[in-house]
């Protein structure tokens, strides 16, 4: 994908790959701060995409919105199109990772909740106080990657969803859009 960083024609390059996606623009009104001018955004669904400097930035706001593991895994392993020696996962990248493995190594996140708490405190793990302006909230310091291993391992059962996907090529960008749409057809 074209580096868009600094374009001051970036909006009309995120159209034309939105279109060809078939994806819908929204118009947020003013340029947001970020690395690319832009004014337009896509949208599927919960899904909200804006253009990175080379890639394309899919997110959800709520953890269970996401794509579910078995269906994150589903796209991660498909062929790609255009080229059957690679899988699409490569430039439909979960979780933004730049390695680009498998959701269910990293990407893949529960729904970080009451219940999740309190499987992980019978795992052994301590709750911990952060301070977040004036409050300070309680949270159970693990990474990503931490959760996957005991999932992975059967140590810990939720369910895992991914929420934010870093698309690297048009023909990503389409696939993407077709299977994001599949599902939340199959879902009603």
């Amino acid at each position: 994908m074209r580096n868009l960083a600094g374009d001051s024609d970036a909006d009309l390059f995120i159209k034309e790959e939105l279109y060809l996606a078939d994806i819908e623009q929204l118009e947020v009104g003013k340029r947001e701060h970020s690395e690319v001018p832009y004014t337009v955004i896509g949208r599927i669904g919960y899904w909200r995409f804006r253009r990175a400097w080379t890639y394309w930035v899919a997110t959800v706001e709520n953890d269970i919105m996401g794509l579910p593991l078995k269906e994150a895994l589903e796209l991660h392993n498909t062929p790609n199109p255009v080229n059957p020696d690679q899988i699409l996962g490569q430039v439909i990248r979960s979780g933004g990772h730049a390695g680009a493995p498998s959701p269910d190594e990293y990407g893949a996140q529960p729904d970080y909740n009451d219940e999740l708490d309190s499987k992980l405190l019978e795992l052994g793990y301590e709750m911990k106080e952060i301070k977040i302006g004036d409050e300070i909230k309680p949270y159970i310091p693990i990474t990503v990657g931490e959760v996957s291993e005991l999932c992975n391992s059967g140590k810990l059962d939720v369910e895992r969803y991914v929420k934010c996907y870093h698309v690297d090529s048009q023909v990503g960008l389409n696939e993407f859009a077709k299977f994001i749409k599949k599902f939340y057809i199959s879902k009603k």
